[in-house]
């Protein structure tokens, strides 16, 4: 049986949380929305955005609002994105009872805890019934650091407005005692299903680079009418218009209640790279050296090879490297055809050679057996 209460704690230097069955949460987080989150049986028509904190999620959420049903969220009480678009382990599942299809929801649960209808590859259940959607996305984890770092010092609820970012780094890195889990063990959880026929899979880097196509993807996926406003090109530039950080950057009271924040803006900067700005070179080795461990050999292990490097000479030198060993496949996939034409070489015989040895085998069975050899055709003369 659960308790029904949650313990509050701050230790030294560190953000606010609570403990809730043994996991961190946010401190305004309650137990029976968790729970209630975790238990949830989400509808066909459901489209959830997932990620870790910090990966796009907000961004994500407009892009999709402007697609399903053109953007009916704004500044006022309950109007915000996060009452309607919320996060269902913050506000529940009876929350999301309430609001109007299709549920455009949020979470940042790992793939365990996610609700999920049917564990199946297809996007339909044998007997037709349609499956939820989910969008996953990530980001690189020194500027996914960084941009938590400055989400708890702005809401109010951590009481950590002059946190300092050496402590935060570190409880990152480790994954102890933050809200929402360790980003690595996040991630892990998900990369099994990032095929699923359900599952879009975006990457927040390659949405910065490529906004309409990033767009354009999410309405395809989407389907029904979000496919028809991103196949129409002029309401395709005006979605991406309006989800460019400087759009985004205006009225952001239309994401959260004022009230919850600090001062700081919720969407800041949206960017890559930034992370240079905070960490150190030790800092940056350490967070390189946890990612090696923790996602060596996994589809991810090259991911984020220009974004996670220190500076222009190390990416140019590992350029070289990289360069290095294509070139030295390349050299092997030619000396492995090379041998494999020269024993194919050895091997053929032409038609006269066969024919010959073909003559001389059959020349000396006859001897072996008594018979004496056919003679070549002979000449007389008439008279």
């Amino acid at each position: 049986m659960h308790s029904t209460s949650k313990l509050l704690f701050q230790n030294l230097g560190h953000p606010k949380q609570a403990l809730i069955d043994g996991e961190v949460w946010p401190p305004v987080f309650l137990p029976e929305n968790v729970r209630s989150a975790k238990k949830m049986v989400p509808l066909g028509t459901d489209v959830f955005v997932c990620t870790y904190p910090k990966c796009g999620t907000t961004w994500i959420q407009h892009i999709c609002s402007q697609l399903l049903y053109n953007n009916e969220y704004g500044p006022g009480q309950g109007k915000e994105l996060c009452f309607t678009s919320p996060m269902i382990e913050r506000l529940g599942a009876e929350f999301c009872d309430s609001l109007k299809y299709p549920r455009l929801l949020k979470t940042h649960f790992s793939w365990a805890n996610l609700p999920k209808r049917h564990l199946q590859q297809s996007a339909t259940t044998t007997n037709g019934t349609a499956q939820p959607k989910y969008i996953f996305a990530v980001r690189n984890p020194k500027d996914c650091c960084v941009s938590y770092f400055h989400h708890n010092r702005n809401f109010k609820i951590y009481e950590w407005a002059h946190g300092k970012f050496d402590d935060f780094f570190e409880l990152f890195l480790e994954g102890r005692l933050m809200a929402f889990g360790d980003y690595f063990e996040h991630l892990l959880s998900w990369l099994p299903h990032l095929s699923d026929a359900n599952v879009l899979f975006l990457k927040y880097e390659d949405m910065l680079n490529d906004l309409e196509g990033s767009v354009r993807k999410i309405g395809h996926f989407l389907g029904g009418h979000a496919e028809k406003l991103v196949n129409d090109q002029q309401t395709l530039s005006s979605i991406v218009a309006e989800s460019r950080l400087e759009a985004m950057q205006r009225d952001q009271q239309r994401w959260f209640p004022g009230t919850a924040l600090n001062g700081e803006s919720f969407v800041r900067k949206g960017t890559s790279r930034d992370w240079k700005n905070y960490m150190s070179k030790e800092q940056s080795d350490r967070m390189d050296g946890a990612f090696r461990q923790k996602l060596a050999g996994t589809v991810a292990e090259n991911w984020w090879r220009t974004e996670m490097r220190w500076n222009e000479a190390e990416e140019e030198e590992e350029e070289k490297k990289e360069e290095k060993r294509e070139e030295e496949k390349e050299n092997e996939q030619e000396q492995r055809e090379t041998k494999k034409k020269e024993e194919d070489d050895s091997g053929m015989e032409s038609g006269d050679d066969l024919l010959e040895r073909s003559a001389k085998v059959s020349d000396d069975s006859l001897r072996l057996n008594g018979s004496p050899a056919p003679q070549g055709p002979t000449t007389t003369d008439s008279k």
